[in-house]
């Protein structure tokens, strides 16, 4: 919900009703401290809300194609995500993070990474879910030569669109489904349900600005798909109010198209 949160943050998800989780940020929160870990568990518990996922599970600077460094980073989120009952921890590559999928000198050392900590993962009640700047069919050779049931999709249908790769945001929702293991929701700087050009993606190879995501097609999609993870809006917002009551638009054009 915030870059930077505070163990509050439980406190204002549980004023959004329809919410029953968050994403932390690892890394900017100082979660890899135990004291810091335990003070989230114990605000968790008494808003009775659910961490769902670690994002920012690798520091500043910190990427993929440095695995020793990302390695001992995601050790500790995955720690961390066990104390806070998390079952995902974001595993993040965008466009010069990202392993290049036509080089095996890139995507190699990610693989036998994601090879290393799957089953670390796995015995912690973990996914590592990988959100990257991938158009699809290389996402699915990255997961396939991982070859583990722990590393899955982190699918981002808006963001999959909006670096470089149109239209795959929802091919994604289609050939992945089920097998994702959780989805961020977000639309711009705009209400879920309002379609428009995005700003463009100053990374992006598109020469043109992208068309939002269709959500009133996307949504049924998901919802056929049987895909049973959680999804977790990534949306701007003005304010901690203005949090509260778009977040609450959200999830209510969210459940008419899920219900």
């Amino acid at each position: 919900m915030l870059r930077q949160s505070s163990p509050s943050v439980y406190e204002l998800a549980a004023s959004i009703p329809g919410l029953s989780g968050v994403e932390v940020q690892t890394t900017r929160s100082n979660l890899w401290e135990r004291e810091t870990v335990l003070a989230y568990k114990k605000e968790a518990n008494r808003w009775k809300m659910r961490t769902v996922s670690m994002g920012g599970s690798l520091p500043a600077g910190g990427t993929l194609l440095q695995p020793g460094p990302a390695e001992e980073s995601l050790r500790k989120t995955i720690r961390s995500g066990e104390i806070l009952g998390a079952s995902v921890v974001l595993v993040p590559g965008f466009f010069e993070t990202c392993p290049r999928m036509d080089d095996e000198a890139s995507y190699g050392p990610v693989v036998e990474l994601l090879k290393r900590l799957s089953p670390v993962a796995e015995d912690a009640g973990i996914t590592l879910g990988l959100e990257l700047s991938l158009g699809l069919a290389d996402y699915q050779k990255l997961i396939g030569l991982a070859g583990h049931p722990a590393v899955r999709a982190y699918w981002d249908a808006t963001g999959t669109d909006h670096m470089g790769h149109p239209g795959e945001g929802i091919k994604g929702l289609e050939v992945l489904g089920s097998s994702i293991c959780q989805m961020h929701l977000k639309n711009g700087r705009k209400l879920m349900e309002e379609r428009h050009l995005l700003e463009k993606h100053p990374k992006s190879p598109q020469p043109d600005r992208t068309m939002s995501i269709d959500w009133t097609k996307a949504l049924p999609i998901v919802k056929a798909s049987g895909f049973e993870g959680w999804f977790a809006f990534e949306t701007p917002h003005e304010s901690p109010q203005a949090c509260v009551e778009e977040t609450k638009k959200n999830i209510a054009f969210v459940m008419k198209y899920l219900s």
